[in-house]
């Protein structure tokens, strides 16, 4: 049974800034008889909420907020259901997600053989004028009839005036047609990149899949123009916000004109949720971060709309690939411990500096070889060049080992681990980690150490939903049905803390935003019923009613959205 705290009068708020000051001051809009889940430092339960020009007026009972009242102020009846902090997403692909709605996706339920991916890839062609990418994203073999990728000469069946590139879920593999080749410059003599691997048939011939750096440099090749990319801004804001989503941690996609497009972008309104963007790249992330490190910039410039988060860099692949870096070899496959990008050396030298400079520092970091790298260095950083509340972040943190997790704790770092992914990914884990599955994104383990860890989908790796990450952080559940890592489960309050108000302090915001208490900003989400209440197998059905952000409300579900 749970049992939780309620708050009877918001005038128990008043150590934490409280505006109360009794009648005189009206508010734009009131919230009352609801589940107000306020995220504060009591986890407390209130009923209303009175919200002024885009902040939090008052908390507390629905008696008190309606003394707030008059002529102006517009009263919402909650009537029983959940208000919630705006969710914020720490680790998002915008660009990258708002692109693929343009493009085919895999995922539909009526892609299950390749022959199926071919079809729907024609009649993108179709629509497609000549010259221009064919794109298909979301692609998982195991999910396909065949169990494999498609073959370059199946993408060469699709269309002779295009290039083809069917993107894996993971984002670090594709397949691509013979035109996609010729532009990347791929041939029966070109070398593996460093860092990635060149598919090829048994003759030796380029078969079209690209895996890590092999498909980061195409990718950056098969750049969207800026209007594609404006496109696909609007289109993901929009999704975004019919979930409840009000701030975003972009995660990067293309590089310098991408930060910059996001930044424009957001403070033009066309992206409506408030964005931290990470600063780095698919391809080459060390050239766009020292790009940066020359400029005048530094982490948390900018403004309400925008601001700059931390650098970032690749350290490994992707865990559902499997290419991430390990200590000790796959259970899968006794050679393979994954692919690396840098060197110890390396890392020091562009990470140590960022630090020196003001910068907070982050890397993807999946494997727990990966993991102890990055960890080395934000130590090291620490060490030469002491600042306190650096909040140096570990994205992802897939397989870290209990000693790591102690670790993040003495240096002050924030993971952002992704419990969604066991919904989609959870059975392969299993079966390429062996036991090690079951402490993978050791939320629990997190929340005993006191490790403020986040909860991301890694959109468009799988389902940006919040409701669908947090029902996986409390279940761990795979598509087969067994629970991974039982022990590692956290409860439902804990993992709205996660993607609330520890996402908001993994981008130094949570003064702001993350919690609903008075003085802080109105981003809030109203559901569509009591997630309290609701039977845990039956939470990634609940849907957003509405979505507010700055005291503006940006979706509404019982209309149109007001951003389409």
């Amino acid at each position: 049974m749970r049992k939780f705290r309620k708050i009877q009068r918001s005038r128990r708020q008043s150590d934490a800034g409280s505006a109360w000051k009794g009648n005189d001051i009206m508010a734009k809009e009131l919230f009352i008889n609801g589940e107000v889940i306020t995220v504060n430092s009591q986890n407390e339960i209130a009923e209303a909420v009175a919200i002024e020009d885009g902040k939090v007026l008052a908390v507390g009972t629905a008696e008190d907020i309606l003394k707030l009242q008059d002529g102006e102020a517009a009263v919402t009846d909650l009537e029983g259901r959940t208000l919630m902090p705006g969710i914020i997403e720490s680790h998002i692909h915008t660009t990258m997600y708002g692109a693929n709605v343009l493009a085919v996706s895999c995922k539909d339920p009526g892609i299950r053989s390749i022959p199926d991916l071919l079809d729907k890839l024609k009649e993108q062609a179709a629509s497609v004028p000549e010259g221009q990418w064919v794109r298909a994203w979301g692609f998982n073999e195991n999910a396909i009839g065949e169990g494999r990728f498609p073959t370059r000469e199946e993408l060469d069946g699709v269309t002779d005036k295009h290039p083809v590139m069917v993107v894996r879920a993971c984002g670090h593999i594709s397949a691509v047609n013979s035109r996609g080749l010729a532009i990347g410059g791929i041939t029966r003599n070109t070398p593996d990149p460093e860092g990635g691997t060149i598919g090829r048939d048994a003759d030796g011939e380029p078969d079209g899949r690209l895996i890590e750096n092999a498909h980061m440099n195409l990718y950056q090749l098969a750049a969207h123009t800026r209007d594609e990319i404006r496109e696909a801004h609007r289109v993901a804001s929009g999704h975004f916000a019919e979930k409840g989503i009000t701030a975003v941690h972009d995660a990067t996609g293309y590089g310098i004109e991408n930060i910059e497009a996001l930044r424009e972008d957001a403070e033009e309104g066309v992206i409506a949720q408030r964005v931290y963007a990470m600063v780095g790249a698919l391809n080459n992330p060390d050239k766009v971060v020292r790009h940066y490190l020359e400029k005048d910039i530094r982490t948390g410039e900018g403004n309400d709309r925008f601001r700059y988060g931390p650098v970032k860099v690749f350290l490994d692949g992707s865990s559902s690939g499997p290419t991430v870096w390990t200590t000790e070899p796959y259970t899968s496959d006794p050679e393979n411990y994954g692919i690396h990008y840098m060197t110890q050396e390396e890392l020091d030298e562009l990470f140590v500096p960022a630090h020196e400079k003001g910068w907070q520092i982050t890397a993807h970091a999946q494997g727990d070889a990966a993991i102890d790298q990055l960890l080395n260095t934000i130590d090291k950083a620490l060490r030469l060049h002491p600042r306190e509340d650096a909040r140096h972040r570990i994205e992802h943190a897939g397989l870290a080992r209990k000693d790591q997790v102690q670790r993040m704790k003495e240096l002050g770092a924030v993971p952002t681990p992704n419990p969604a992914f066991f919904y989609e990914y959870g059975d392969g884990y299993v079966k390429n980690y062996g036991q090690r599955a079951q402490n993978m994104y050791p939320l629990a383990s997190y929340r005993e150490a006191g490790v403020p860890a986040t909860l991301t989908a890694d959109c468009p790796v799988t389902d940006f939903n919040p409701m669908r990450g947090i029902h996986s952080a409390i279940t761990r559940k795979a598509p087969s049905g067994q629970v991974v890592g039982e022990a590692e489960r956290i409860g439902l309050l804990d993992a709205i803390r996660c993607c609330t108000i520890n996402a908001a302090y993994s981008g130094f915001s949570e003064e702001r935003t993350g919690s609903i208490e008075p003085g802080k900003l109105a981003d809030l989400a109203i559901l569509d019923r009591s997630i309290l209440t609701a039977e845990i197998d039956d939470i990634p059905e609940i849907l957003v009613d509405r979505t507010i952000i700055g005291g503006e409300t940006v979706f509404e579900r019982s209309g149109e959205a007001v951003r389409s």
